[in-house]
């Protein structure tokens, strides 16, 4: 890890240099730069990840997603993945402008991210991307039950010495299902919309979405 790294370079200046308590001074402008080189490599807001596909949201992923905020205790950003094998029936510049209605909707979302397709969809890239892109420190995930054995693997990599990706705390994940028996689906709201029920599909989505309906309609054909 960086900070170890840092840390036994410090010590070895320590020594070369015998810096002992009357150095004070300089031994604190040295722990400032550590802490500095340190923090410069993480966002500066923590946040919680929530991978999904969200086409489009409904109020079981709100549910989701909000159980996700009560674990933490920490701001969520829905991070919308794009299959490569299932087309979506909605162009990108559609499902971004729900996204960004949805997260302005619920003041414990920090934001909302449409993942590149070109990029791999793993934890330690999502981590990476959404440090650059838009200055999140993510430490830790939500997921479905169903998701679980294939986020695993992932996240112990990302907290081991082989990862590439330095993470600021131990990232953590947690199944955050909140799924009603008979409750909403993105297949329901898609019969809705192509049945022209406006009312069905307005009781399974937030209210951020509904102003979409006629958009959603037209790309569904």
């Amino acid at each position: 890890m960086l900070r170890e790294w840092v840390s036994r370079l410090l010590i070895s200046i320590r020594k070369e240099h015998g810096i002992d308590k009357q150095h004070n001074i300089k031994m604190k402008n040295l722990v400032t730069y550590e802490q500095f080189i340190f923090e410069a490599q993480f966002g500066s807001t923590k946040v919680v990840i929530f991978p999904g596909r969200f086409q489009p949201f409904h109020n079981g992923h709100i549910a989701a997603l909000k159980k996700c905020h009560d674990i933490f205790r920490l701001p969520v950003v829905p991070v919308q993945i794009l299959s490569k094998t299932d087309k979506s029936p909605f162009d990108d510049g559609l499902l971004m402008s729900i996204g960004q209605a949805v997260s302005k909707e619920f003041k414990w979302m920090a934001g909302y991210s449409l993942y590149p397709p070109g990029l791999k969809t793993v934890v330690p890239q999502m981590v990476k991307y959404l440090r650059a892109q838009y200055n999140f420190e993510p430490v830790g995930m939500g997921c479905g039950s169903d998701r679980l054995k294939a986020y695993e693997p992932q996240i112990k990599y990302l907290n081991s010495e082989k990862s590439d990706v330095p993470v600021s705390e131990p990232f953590r994940l947690e199944i955050c299902d909140e799924r009603a028996p008979g409750g909403p689906s993105g297949t329901k709201v898609r019969e809705a919309i192509l049945a022209g029920d406006q009312k069905l599909f307005e009781e399974m989505t937030p209210k951020s979405v509904h102003k979409f309906y006629k958009d959603l309609k037209k790309q569904l054909g």
